[in-house]
C-alpha cells in the first residue's frame, strides 16, 4: 500500500503530538527518541504492514478490484458538479446530518481514534480539559490500539515508562 490510506488511526496521533504545538508532550516524546520524522516512518511501516487501526486496504484499491477507478470518479464529480461538490453537499440542510464517510469524503476515523477522543473530550468539544495533550496520549494508550502499540514498539519506546512520565507531567501540572 502506498503512503495514502483510507483512515486516521490512533497511531497517527503519535505523529501529531511530536509537533511544537503539543508543548510538554512533544518534549517528553523527544526524550524517548520520538521525533516527527521517526514517528512518521514508524507509522508508515505499521500501516503498510496492515498492523494499523484501520482497514488494510484503501477505498481506491478495493474499488479497483471491481474495475472502478476512484480517481476517475472524483474527476468526473469535480468536472460535472464543481471541485467543491462534496463539501457543498455536506453544507446543505439535508447534508448537515450525513456522516462524512465513503471514498469521496477522504479518510475516516478508526474506532480507536474516536474512542480516544471521546474519553478525553467527551460529548462537549467546546470545553478542552486541562493537560489535553497528556490526557490524549494517555487515553490513546488505553484504547487497545494495535497501530499505536506497533509504532511504539518499532520506535523501541517502553510503554510503561512513557505512561509513568505522562502521569507525572499531569500530576506536576495539576
Amino acid at each position: 500500500m502506498a503512503d495514502r490510506h483510507s483512515y486516521v488511526g490512533v497511531e497517527h496521533l503519535l505523529i501529531a503530538l511530536t509537533g511544537d504545538w503539543a508543548g510538554p508532550v512533544s518534549e517528553l516524546l523527544a526524550r524517548f527518541g520520538v521525533t516527527e520524522v521517526r514517528a512518521r516512518d514508524a507509522v508508515r511501516r505499521v500501516v503498510e504492514d496492515g498492523r494499523g487501526d484501520g482497514p488494510r486496504w484503501d477505498d481506491a484499491t478495493l474499488l479497483a478490484s471491481l474495475g472502478i477507478d476512484l480517481d476517475d470518479v472524483r474527476r468526473t464529480v469535480a468536472d460535472r458538479f464543481g471541485a467543491d461538490a462534496v463539501e457543498r453537499l455536506y453544507a446543505t440542510k439535508a447534508g448537515w446530518n450525513l456522516r462524512r464517510t465513503g471514498p469521496l469524503c477522504g479518510p475516516g476515523l478508526s474506532p480507536q481514534f474516536k474512542q480516544t477522543l471521546a474519553q478525553v473530550v467527551g460529548p462537549c468539544w467546546d470545553s478542552t480539559p486541562s493537560h489535553f495533550h497528556e490526557r490524549l496520549i494517555l487515553s490513546a494508550l488505553d484504547v487497545s490500539s494495535g497501530g499505536l502499540a506497533a509504532a511504539l514498539d518499532g520506535l523501541e519506546v517502553p510503554v510503561a515508562a512513557l505512561r509513568v512520565a505522562l502521569d507525572g507531567q499531569v500530576r506536576l501540572a495539576g
